[in-house]
């Protein structure tokens, strides 16, 4: 669900950030928790108010913790993470992206710290079986996932008024809506793939709703191959979409910001994308911003969206117990019942466990509360992001194939061979996740 960092960017974060990790080594206390974090006060996970103020309720309530906090980019932390486990300069504590299959190498190569004892000692209950499982390996928990992602489609309402349309029940009713605002002239959808991402996550939530959350575990858990009839028809309608004048000329020139900022600047109809962006689409729209759920492409698929965590909190394998300790605490503090209200209120962050009423009763923008009361409204047929869940091999062949697919250079089975290529000899290696 993030994006990543230019690699000349991403050394020079990089290794400042090392830099501070190993100058706060040299005086750092038992007590005193490294962190990164890539809470920022503009931009993707804009929840930096929320983090500058829960850092200071929790030291002041747990009063033995000492939090000494590294802010990195959220287009460059998890590259930067996993720069510093290569390092062996793993802060204490991480918040980072993504779960399932890196998490897994990181476990799996004893880099982070195993939390089941801290799961009972502190009852996370909050975090569920689909959580729990994405942040698991091998039966052990092995992070704390905090917030929720979800993918839904923001919309013009004034845009929509003016155009006599609306929000569409059906995937039919969402193609006439299409070529209404096609046939007006306007763009309907701000799609940039220049940074290769945003069509693995415009293909997740598409192939979710052709196959369902059950026809993906098949493939993702189980032997289907991906060549199977519903993941091509998730390429056929992810290309057709391409073809078809959905989104502006040149979109795989064009970058992410870019495209949201066609989209905030009144030129295109709809954007799709995820809660990560909404501090932003809820700042820069200077119109009624609204959103609803993609509807299921399948017939026989039960309506749903994609989610997932944004980041977890993982904690060293190399800190000390004392460290580990203090750093479980200080995470159960910043999770805890009492606190999501800061996350909602000033981040415009929803932790994992928030309910409707609470939604309902706290003071946040109407789009955050509408775009999590759909979201969540589905929590038994919400389905997998894909590069979170196919391992990391697998996804640096998704992110170029995606590119020609959409395209027009692939032809949908031309893009699922290649994917099935890279799934195989993946599974061959042992590095495919299973929850």
């Amino acid at each position: 669900m993030k994006p990543e960092l230019n690699y000349r960017d991403l050394t020079k974060v990089t290794a400042s950030v090392l830099m501070l990790a190993t100058a706060s080594g040299a005086v750092a206390q038992e007590n005193v928790v490294v962190q990164w974090d890539q809470f920022s006060n503009a931009g993707i996970t804009a929840a930096g108010p929320a983090m500058d103020e829960l850092i200071k309720v929790c030291e002041e309530s747990l009063k033995d913790v000492k939090i000494l906090r590294t802010v990195v980019p959220s287009i460059g932390i998890r590259e930067s993470y996993r720069l510093a486990v290569s390092a062996d300069k793993t802060p204490d504590l991480g918040y980072t992206w993504p779960a399932a299959s890196v998490l897994a190498g990181y476990a799996r190569t004893g880099k982070v710290a195993p939390l089941d004892d801290y799961y009972k000692k502190y009852g996370w209950d909050n975090v569920n079986t689909f959580y729990r499982g994405r942040n698991s390996y091998q039966g052990k928990l092995y992070a704390v996932p905090m917030e929720q992602d979800l993918m839904g489609v923001y919309y013009n309402k004034a845009m929509f008024a003016e155009l006599g349309l609306q929000v569409p029940k059906t995937y039919a009713e969402f193609k006439d809506v299409v070529e209404k605002i096609k046939a007006a002239g306007r763009i309907p959808i701000a799609f940039g793939n220049r940074d290769r991402w945003p069509a693995t996550n415009t293909m997740s939530l598409i192939m979710g709703l052709t196959s369902g959350r059950a026809g993906e575990e098949k493939v993702f858990f189980g032997d289907e191959p991906w060549t199977n009839p519903k993941f091509k028809l998730a390429a056929e309608t992810f290309q057709q979409w391409g073809k078809d004048g959905y989104f502006p000329r040149g979109f795989n020139g064009i970058g992410y910001d870019e495209a949201n900022a066609l989209f905030l600047g009144g030129r295109a109809a709809m954007t799709i994308t995820g809660t990560w962006v909404l501090q932003d689409m809820a700042r820069g729209a200077k119109f009624d911003l609204g959103v609803f759920m993609l509807p299921p492409i399948a017939e026989d698929v039960p309506a749903g969206t994609m989610w997932g965590e944004g980041s977890q909190w993982q904690i060293s394998a190399s800190a000390t117990q004392n460290v580990k300790d203090a750093a479980a605490s200080y995470v159960n503090c910043l999770t805890s019942k009492e606190n999501r209200k800061t996350w909602v209120e000033k981040g415009f962050l929803v932790p994992i466990g928030t309910t409707a009423d609470e939604l309902k009763a706290w003071n946040t923008l109407p789009v955050v509360k509408d775009f999590y009361a759909q979201g969540l409204n589905t929590p038994d047929t919400n389905f997998y992001d894909l590069h979170t869940t196919v391992p990391e091999s697998v996804t640096q062949v998704l992110y170029p194939e995606l590119q020609k697919l959409v395209g027009g250079e692939a032809t949908p089975d031309q893009f699922l061979a290649a994917m099935q290529a890279s799934w195989k000899t993946a599974i061959d290696k042992g590095e495919r996740w299973v929850p």
